[in-house]
């Protein structure tokens, strides 16, 4: 059938449960007292044919529906799971109007479990309701919505079809949970900081612009909520953390969103090992107590979380995998050497990261933490042995986490701002991303910041590698899509149901 006359169908129900005054959209609660899940468990030792009088109100999605005879057989399912619901021309009140039911209804249903004579768990229906009628057929139920663009589109739709979508939110949800339960037990507090900033910061990035009407200025969605986080150590907080969304004006591909949220944590008077010691213990409680073992199946890999993990400097990494001994090289050298790849930067720091991304990040499965970044790509951290005292930890070929020992001293801050606005200025690339001069944060440096180390976590390359999945648009509900060029809906389709529908 097509979807038209499926829909013509759909509304011709609709319009007649209207006339017995049984609108399923003036409906607004259903007591529901159960779900399907915690009636399985209680009740799978059931012997086949045996009836119980325990009493439930379920309510979800009508999934399928089949009639024998006097019997109605229908598949119902709420957030939790399914059940078998039985309705029974001599018991179910309104048996007549299960005709007006199709696969895609919500329904709210009273009555007692039972098992059936093929042993199929069940609600025989006392008393039953439609608490919502779908206008549209879902997909077919054997092959579910498998197009890749519109499982992403129609997201809603993708979560009703595939069980594993919505497992991975329920995974994700329960890291989430694990991660701010470890923070806190660690005396972290959690805050909230601008979202709209009128200099963005804390990263490389280019950002969305916007316009503050009252304000009549200038603001952008930040990239990072880095530079606010540590005016909060300023402040004397010693342990914050944030959940932060942050919004980036750059490509989109299986490990990069516009909008994303990563985890920032930043504390006062230790140092980068340190850090790094207590991201290893808190990445083992998380998986661990997310997916039950610390050895994770990814993408054909195994990863072990368990032993402990490499670190590595940035120039050892690529001499060990690259066989190339970037200290050797004076800029030129290494321009060249990285043009015959086809890099070409314009900071030393850029090629050398380059290089890295070339030779080495394809070859790390296991978790590895890559230190002593070249300076002039890390403006936010202290120097250390003529590097960066910063660290990136690198999982199954990806970045995870992006730390440093913070850099505190107000007038190497400024100077390295300094440095950034110049080279934004003579940089050959227009669109070189820098980091523009911040006053503000640096005028709370002048106050005084205690030393410290603070780490960014891609929270969505994390669940990607906890749930499996080879893509970031996997592990976000609603990912970012071009706009479709035209959408139609119901009233598009039957403008009339408009002259009978208050």
């Amino acid at each position: 059938m097509t979807l038209p006359k499926l829909v013509k169908d759909y509304l011709s129900k609709l319009k007649e449960l209207r006339a017995l005054e049984k609108d399923p959209f003036r409906i607004k609660k259903f007591e529901k007292d159960s779900y399907t899940l915690h009636i399985v468990e209680k009740f799978s030792n059931l012997s086949a044919g045996e009836e119980t009088d325990y009493e439930v109100k379920v309510a979800g999605r009508i999934l399928s529906k089949r009639k024998h005879g006097g019997v109605i057989f229908a598949d119902l399912r709420d957030e939790k799971g399914r059940i078998q619901l039985v309705f029974r021309k001599d018991y179910t009140s309104d048996f007549k109007l299960m005709r007006l039911v199709d696969r895609g209804d919500i329904v709210g249903v009273e009555g007692v479990v039972i098992k059936t004579k093929k042993g199929e768990l069940s609600v025989l229906v006392k008393k039953w309701i439609v608490l919502s009628k779908a206008l549209r057929p879902l997909p077919d139920k054997w092959h579910g919505l498998e197009d890749v663009e519109t499982r992403y589109r129609q997201r809603y739709v993708d979560f009703i079809m595939n069980e594993d979508s919505r497992r991975t939110f329920y995974t994700i949800n329960k890291v989430m949970h694990l991660i701010r339960s470890y923070l806190n037990e660690n005396d972290f507090v959690e805050v909230y900081t601008p979202i709209l900033q009128p200099v963005y910061g804390g990263a490389f990035a280019r950002p969305f612009e916007t316009y503050h009407h009252y304000l009549e200025e200038k603001m952008y969605l930040r990239i990072a909520p880095e530079l606010y986080l540590k005016k909060l150590l300023v402040g004397g907080f010693e342990r914050v953390y944030e959940f932060a969304p942050c919004f980036r004006n750059e490509d989109v591909d299986s490990l990069h969103n516009p909008e994303f949220v990563q985890l920032e944590f930043y504390w006062a008077y230790i140092e980068l090992t340190q850090l790094m010691d207590f991201l290893e213990e808190m990445f083992r409680y998380v998986v661990k107590n997310s997916v039950g073992d610390l050895r994770v199946e990814y993408q054909g890999k195994t990863i072990d979380f368990s032993k402990p993990w490499k670190r590595m400097r940035m120039v050892d990494a690529i001499k060990e995998f690259g066989g190339v001994d970037v200290e050797e090289m004076d800029d030129e050298e290494l321009k060249s050497h990285a043009k015959e790849l086809g890099i070409e930067e314009e900071r030393r720091g850029d090629i050398i990261e380059k290089l890295f991304d070339h030779y080495v990040k394809g070859n790390i499965v296991d978790p590895v933490f890559i230190t002593h970044f070249p300076l002039d790509i890390s403006p936010l951290a202290k120097k250390i042995d003529g590097y960066a005292d910063r660290m990136e930890l690198y999982i199954a070929g990806m970045e995870v986490a992006n730390g440093f020992s913070e850099l505190n001293n107000p007038i190497e801050q400024y100077k390295r701002f300094k440095e950034e606005e110049e080279l934004r200025k003579k940089s050959e690339k227009k669109e070189l991303e820098t980091m523009p001069m911040d006053k503000d944060y640096v005028r709370a440096l002048e106050y005084g910041m205690p030393p410290a180390s603070g780490v960014g976590i891609g929270l969505g390359r994390l669940f990607m590698i906890l749930c499996n999945k080879p893509t970031l648009r996997e592990v976000i509900a609603f990912p970012t899509l071009a706009k479709e060029e035209e959408i139609e809906v119901i009233p598009d389709i039957y403008p009339e149901v408009l002259e009978w529908y208050e």
